[in-house]
């Protein structure tokens, strides 16, 4: 059984970029909710920008 995971990045209004690994969108949907939580901020205010097969390169 293959274990397939999907980078998601998450981006709020002050341009802060969340990028976490989880295996569907709805998963993904659910760790942005505890984050959204955690920084005081109402989850509508993440948007999904990305969905990719490896994490992206930060320079």
């Amino acid at each position: 059984m293959s274990n397939k995971k999907s980078y998601y990045a998450f981006e709020d209004p002050l341009s802060t970029t969340v990028e976490f690994q989880a295996t569907s969108l709805q998963q993904a949907m659910v760790i942005i909710k505890k984050k959204a939580q955690e920084l005081g901020i109402p989850k509508e205010a993440f948007e999904l920008t990305s969905i990719r097969k490896k994490p992206s390169q930060s320079a």
